[in-house]
């Protein structure tokens, strides 16, 4: 309550203390990283500061909080992103589809590598023209690509799904509010989001 007060919230109504002192903890990084595992299915071997990613990830999701992930470009937020769906998949705590969205160039990408680092997931690429007849296919899948081009254009398609978790890959695309895609992206039906 005290960090509350800090910045002004102090009509603010806590809930739960200790989960405020466990996001305390977290943000001051007081866990061992001998504790964050890579999940089972993962076909990488993660380094430190990915597993940190993880962590945050992690408690995140344990909290049903959305959150940022972010750092230079390259150091692995997608390994990191699909290790995460992978931990909640393995822990019995995804029980949705989650909801990938990217900009157009980063399809390709995002595609090898959940191919390669988590083969087990199940993939669905909503792009083309042919992608209003895939939209049934959503439930069934672990993960589901689409792109900020179309994120408008479908909008009431993916409104209509539950997701576990929405994730907005290179999420400057959304800064501004008023903009299409950042409209539909507040309209997406999911339980958390990770920009």
């Amino acid at each position: 309550a005290n960090v509350l007060n800090e910045f002004g919230a102090s009509d603010f109504a806590v809930k739960s203390t200790e989960t405020m002192r466990r996001l305390a903890s977290a943000m001051r990084g007081e866990r061992s990283l001998e504790t964050i595992a890579a999940p089972l299915a993962l076909n990488a071997e993660l380094r430190d500061y990915q597993r940190e990613g993880i962590h945050w990830l992690d408690f995140l999701a344990e909290h049903g909080l959305g959150g940022l992930l972010a750092d230079d470009m390259g150091l692995g937020k997608t390994i990191q992103i699909l290790a995460h769906v992978l931990h909640e998949k393995q822990i019995g705590r995804a029980k949705l589809p989650t909801l990938i969205v990217m900009p157009t160039s980063l399809v390709p990408n995002w595609q090898a590598e959940a191919k390669r680092f988590a083969p087990s997931l199940k993939t669905l690429t909503l792009h083309g023209s042919q992608r209003h007849s895939q939209f049934a296919q959503i439930p069934d899948c672990d993960l589901v690509f689409t792109t900020y081009a179309l994120l408008f254009r479908d909008e009431t398609e993916l409104a209509a799904f539950p997701f576990e978790l929405a994730v907005f890959d290179e999420a400057q695309a959304l800064k501004n509010a008023s903009a299409k895609s950042a409209v539909a992206a507040r309209n997406i039906n999911a339980r958390r989001r990770i920009a």
